[in-house]
């Protein structure tokens, strides 16, 4: 009887014992967390201003200033031509048979020694007569007597089958410029790419050769 009474006195402590030691359950962990926001930055943003810049039309197009093609394309811009043509610089330095051949063509002249400079325009098509030629000479005095030397050389009849009828050649200061044109061809006429030569050049002209 005793060790039944003693039996279930342990049973009891070890009952109390268990109860004592039993875990409690975990908190959970209710700290709030604070999340990191990002507030968006606004940057002043400077947009570029286009200033409106006028072009400028360069009279030279490509051609050095001052130079003969530069004139041309000048005078051609107040008195347009309605083909295809062409600017060719002749090479001075030159004395192979095919510049001689180039020289007389386009100038008229037998040689260069009285020239610095030659610069022509022609159509590009064979049936069109048309050939505006400028010349610098070396020394104005005898601008003259070179502007005679290619009205007398030049050759109005080298076109197939066309002629340049209508022929002036004119200077003034060191240029020389000699045109020549069909007279078939409607409204273009050998005088008014002498007005465009006399505007560009910015002064009377010294001599006029018909």
């Amino acid at each position: 009887m005793k060790k039944m009474i003693s039996l279930l006195l342990v049973v009891a402590l070890f009952a109390a014992m268990a109860a004592g030691c039993a875990q409690k359950p975990a908190q959970e962990n209710t700290e709030p967390t604070t999340e990191a926001t990002t507030q968006p930055t606004t940057e002043a943003t400077t947009e570029p201003t286009t200033e409106a810049t006028e072009e400028v039309s360069d009279p030279t197009q490509g051609a050095e200033a001052g130079s003969l093609e530069a004139m041309i394309n000048e005078i051609i811009a107040i008195q347009p031509v309605e083909f295809m043509a062409a600017a060719t610089n002749l090479d001075l330095t030159d004395t192979s048979e095919n510049a001689a051949f180039q020289l007389k063509g386009f100038t008229g002249l037998d040689d260069a020694s009285m020239l610095k400079e030659v610069s022509a325009y022609e159509s590009m098509i064979g049936s069109i007569a048309f050939s505006m030629v400028l010349v610098r000479v070396n020394d104005a005095a005898n601008a003259k007597t070179v502007g005679e030397k290619m009205k007398d050389g030049i050759d109005p009849r080298k076109w197939i089958c066309v002629e340049a009828d209508d022929l002036q050649v004119v200077g003034c200061g060191d240029v020389v410029m000699l045109i020549m044109v069909s007279s078939a061809m409607e409204g273009m006429t050998s005088q008014a790419f002498v007005d465009a030569f006399q505007t560009v050049c910015g002064a009377e002209l010294d001599f006029v050769l018909k």
